[in-house]
């Protein structure tokens, strides 16, 4: 490490800001790896499914994990880096638990090749955000607008319920998430980059960054091209 004798303050190497990085993308993996095995196990057992989604357990359950994304994303300067790393993992349980309905729905095979071509996208654009030069600022601001316009469609079409506006929220949701994947990455790294040495809770806070960019471009990529079981 190095230190600007004048102003004092800590500029980590690139091995260190490398290392950082390693730690934010094992977090993201390990959360996701949690995510997609509690998933398919509680998909195993037609009893627990039934418990955890045709009574009322369906309401905690969705909504548990929208909880746990709240209290880190605001609560993260009162939390310490221990415990933010506990509450991103239990969050990676909760969300597996509100995705193990996929596995009912749609085919072993369509989630599979959604899971692959969603981590290709991923690794990708987060190698661009990585390694450009070039920031990407103005294409975060651009995309979060964007972001915000297909929340608010997508209620609307809560209502509405109407499948070829479905697919075109689910296809501008991949476009969206996978540029914010590069943004955020970019972000995460320059947050290591001008920080105070002290990264623990950058770095929990980077994988749930990453970790929900991924899963909405799984999600969103499976409700286009997903083969339904009860379409075989």
């Amino acid at each position: 490490m190095s230190y600007n004798d004048t102003y004092t303050s800590y500029f980590p190497t690139a091995e260190e800001i490398n290392n950082s990085m390693v730690r934010v993308y094992n977090h993201m993996a390990s959360g996701v790896f949690i995510s997609g095995a509690t998933a398919w196990l509680i998909a195993q057992s037609p009893a627990l499914m039934a418990m955890l989604f045709k009574t009322w357990l369906v309401w905690p359950v969705m909504l548990l994990p929208l909880a746990f994304v709240l209290i880190m994303t605001f609560g993260a300067e009162k939390l310490s880096a221990k415990a933010l790393g506990v509450m991103f993992y239990a969050y990676s349980i909760a969300s597996g638990a509100s995705l193990a309905t996929i596995f009912a729905v749609y085919t072993g095979g369509s989630i599979f090749t959604a899971f692959f071509i969603s981590a290709a996208l991923f690794l990708t654009m987060s190698a661009y955000g990585y390694f450009t030069k070039r920031s990407l600022e103005s294409i975060g601001q651009f995309l979060f607008i964007g972001l915000i316009g297909i929340l608010i469609a997508g209620i609307v079409n809560i209502f509405l319920q109407n499948s070829v506006m479905q697919m075109v929220i689910s296809a501008l949701a991949v476009i969206i998430f996978t540029g914010l994947t590069a943004y955020d990455t970019q972000r995460i790294r320059e947050q290591i980059r001008f920080g105070n040495g002290d990264n623990g809770k950058v770095e929990v806070l980077g994988a749930l960054t990453l970790y929900l960019d991924f899963i909405n471009i799984f999600i969103n990529l499976l409700q286009l091209i997903g083969g339904r079981k009860s379409d075989d």
